[in-house]
């Protein structure tokens, strides 16, 4: 689904821009909390650590609303190169001013769903909570990557998105392949790669304890009586968020692709090129095979 939803874009790089931007957004907040851990544990700098700490907890929200109007701009991108072959930068400013109020309110709602699915609770009943909570957030991610898409395409207010969900509800099977078939993939790719950096941190830990004197001494740390220097192990944490975000970058580009193309495909199929809508419905037909 994602190769098909990619196919009917063409060659236009410029839809790629908002995916680098949520990347260096992702990325940035892993670069943070490194450097604060490095603030705290080597240098112990509490006088810069602790006003980084406070942009630190407002990072997340921040990051949350900037996505939500980075999923816009890039349904409003695949929205122009769908239908007139090209995109408008004019359009998409259009976009995001005009509907400045909804999709702040659906950043807002993102960001309480978030810290929902951040917060845990033990025992059974915290399993329970767990179970709610994560099938209220894959259902807020159908909603709101449909909302997105009514909003960019329709220029629809949050009274008009309710009636345009009810237009999609036929097709709910294969936008649930979508959101949750994305999200496995991300979280597959990423749980892998968290494999392999469990072990390049106690391989960095080991390499920085033996050399700690022939490494650059500002990056010792004392722990008890062991010195160790932590360049190694930050590098494999730097290497690590870096790389986590491009794949959770990825994740919402996907999104934000497979979704605006099938809210095209359902509501305003008499719109698309002749040369665009195979395409679609190819991409339509394989999520239909996979729920059956």
């Amino acid at each position: 689904m994602i190769r098909a939803s990619l196919s009917v874009l063409g060659s236009d790089v410029r839809v790629f821009l908002p995916f680098l931007i949520l990347f260096v957004l992702k990325a940035g907040r892993g670069l943070l909390a490194l450097y604060l851990l490095y603030l705290g544990f080597v240098t112990q700098n509490w006088d810069q650590a602790f006003p980084l700490m406070l942009v630190f907890l407002a990072y997340l929200p921040f990051e949350i609303l900037v996505q939500i109007f980075l999923q816009a701009a890039m349904s409003q991108m695949t929205r122009d190169v769908l239908i007139s072959g090209q995109v408008s930068s004019i359009g998409i400013a259009k976009t995001l001013f005009g509907n400045l109020f909804s999709l702040l309110f659906i950043g807002l709602i993102s960001v309480l769903v978030r810290r929902a699915s951040d917060s845990k609770q033990e025992g059974f009943l915290g399993f329970l909570i767990a179970i709610v909570v994560f099938v209220v957030a894959e259902v807020w991610d159908l909603v709101s990557n449909f909302g997105i898409s009514a909003i960019v395409v329709e220029k629809a207010g949050i009274k008009t998105l309710v009636t345009r969900l009810k237009e999609l509800r036929s097709h709910v099977p294969e936008a649930l392949v979508g959101v949750i078939g994305i999200d496995l993939a991300g979280g597959v790719a990423q749980s892998i790669f968290a494999g392999s950096v469990v072990v390049g941190l106690f391989g960095g830990g080991a390499f920085g304890y033996l050399f700690a004197d022939n490494l650059p001494h500002g990056f010792q740390a004392q722990f008890g009586e062991i010195t160790v220097n932590t360049l190694p192990s930050l590098s494999v944490l730097a290497l690590s968020f870096t790389l986590s975000g491009f794949i959770a970058a990825a994740t919402v580009f996907a999104k934000s692709l497979y979704f605006t193309s099938l809210y095209l495909f359902v509501v305003h199929k008499d719109n698309l090129p002749d040369e665009k809508a195979p395409s679609l419905e190819q991409m339509l037909l394989v999520g239909k095979r996979r729920t059956t």
